[in-house]
């Protein structure tokens, strides 16, 4: 029965992938309908195409001292060495060993002539053991095999931790820097209300102002201060989240090489065909190797039902006396050899198999999974391409028109042709044009360093 299965075992030794093939498309729809994403630059890592050195530095510095990363790089050696244990079972296991003993037997009984009732021995023996289990069935192969995918696969997460951090980083240095943008608006908000307070507090004093104009004006200054401090508030959050990532203590020293504007959205060689992505994207690097390797582990598992045969035996030496052991009268040699066939184990075998048939399945469809979440995320954040460049065209028309207004207002409010709710209501409008222009250009940043660790587009050189 146990050898009726043989044929089974070696259909299962490779996973087949080629029935996944219809989850991935020929083409991104997005690209499609969006020509103007087909745009494709010099650059073949994505980093350099923000082109601030100072960023370059960062991701470096955070690659070589975050404690996570570090983490995950140990994590991988050691699946390392785990693949050299499994793959060791397949070689011969030789070893040496020395033992002596000493032991007293009693003689009551025997009436020996001396009258002795007891004696006192000692036996050493030394010797040199090999033993080896024939890998008849390929089942130790096999074992090997998988660990040797999961070595693999420890590798590839690794490397996607490693893009992963580029852009967490990445990310973090255009946060602060269009926080630095903010700020610097909200001053000049602030210095805008202050002029404006000071206009109108001369006009009260004078009895050409009411206390509501007066009210208003001093309300204006004292939200512009509140978001003032607020942008502050939100930059010192972000400075020690990144220098947390760089692996540094998190003082909040704002005293960097930051850029006093957003990088620019050139692209590097760009965009990969959906192919193309699958092979690049670590995640889906991972779990091709981790369905590789469940298939490699339900064939050991099935190979297991069939028997095993192992030898073991060398030379070796005993004798009474230690140094005798040396002595060619005393040397020894011994050779065996087993035969095992699984007979009863109260199914633990079987459901063993089964155990490691319900992880393929599982594999196959986490593939599954990992591919169509993927390929929504790439076409989503192309989609969101044209979106987003759109928006911040129109958000640019709405910031120079709201700007003119609150230019006109004042000039107005001045002749006395607007009230003062109008004209600072104006001015806030205008404001919140730039502010919201400036997070949508951050977006967009986000957005395309997104999309390039979506296509697994390599950051930057392994080393600088």
């Amino acid at each position: 029965m146990a050898f009726a299965q043989f044929g089974c075992v070696k259909s299962m030794k490779e996973v087949k992938t080629s029935d996944l093939a219809e989850i991935r498309p020929e083409s991104w729809t997005s690209l499609e309908n969006n020509s103007s994403t087909l745009l494709r630059g010099k650059e073949k890592y994505w980093v350099k195409s923000f082109k601030n050195k100072w960023l370059d530095e960062a991701i470096y510095t955070a690659w070589s001292s975050n404690s996570d990363l570090i983490s995950k790089a140990e994590m991988t050696l050691a699946e390392g060495e785990q693949a050299t244990i499994a793959g060791a079972s397949l070689l011969p296991q030789a070893s040496i060993g020395l033992s002596g003993s000493r032991s007293k037997r009693n003689l009551i009984g025997f009436n020996f002539p001396n009258g002795s009732t007891s004696f006192t021995s000692e036996s050493f023996t030394s010797g040199f053991n090999l033993s080896w289990e024939l890998d008849l069935w390929g089942k130790l192969r096999d074992q090997r095999n998988s660990a040797k995918k999961r070595f693999e696969l420890a590798q590839v997460e690794y490397e996607g931790a490693r893009l992963s951090l580029a852009g967490q980083v990445a990310r973090m240095w255009s946060a602060i820097t269009e926080s630095d943008q903010q700020i610097n608006l909200a001053r000049k908000m602030t210095f805008t209300f202050e002029k404006n307070k000071e206009f109108v507090a001369n006009r009260f004093a004078n009895g050409l102002a009411t206390s509501l104009e007066h009210d208003l004006a001093t309300n204006a200054l004292a939200g512009a201060k509140a978001t003032e401090l607020k942008r502050l508030r939100i930059k010192n959050q972000l400075t020690r989240e990144y220098e947390s990532l760089l692996g540094q203590y998190p003082q909040g020293n704002d005293d960097r090489n930051f850029s006093d504007k957003l990088p620019g959205l050139s692209l590097p060689h760009f965009p990969p065909t959906p192919a193309q992505a699958m092979l690049a994207r670590p995640d889906l690097q991972a779990a091709l190797l981790q369905l590789e390797a469940s298939g490699l582990d339900l064939s050991a598992a099935k190979m297991s039902l069939l028997p095993s045969i192992s030898f073991s035996g060398g030379p070796g030496s005993r004798a009474e006396e230690f140094g005798d052991l040396l002595d060619q009268k005393f040397r020894t040699w011994e050779v065996s050899g087993s035969f095992t066939q699984p007979i009863f184990n109260a199914g633990r075998l079987r459901a063993n198999i089964r155990r490691n048939k319900a992880l393929l399945n599982a594999a196959e469809a986490r593939y599954r999974f990992i591919a169509l979440r993927a390929f929504t995320e790439i076409e989503t954040l192309l989609t969101n391409e044209l979106f987003l460049q759109e928006e911040e065209t129109h958000l640019k028309n709405a910031a120079n028109s709201a700007s003119k207004a609150a230019q006109t207002s004042w000039d107005r409010y001045q002749r006395g042709l607007l009230d003062i709710f109008d004209t600072l209501d104006s001015q806030r409008r205008a404001f919140e044009a730039e502010s919201r222009l400036l997070i949508l250009s951050k977006e967009r940043v986000f957005n395309r360093i997104q999309l390039f660790l979506a296509f697994g587009t390599p950051a930057l050189p392994y080393e600088p």
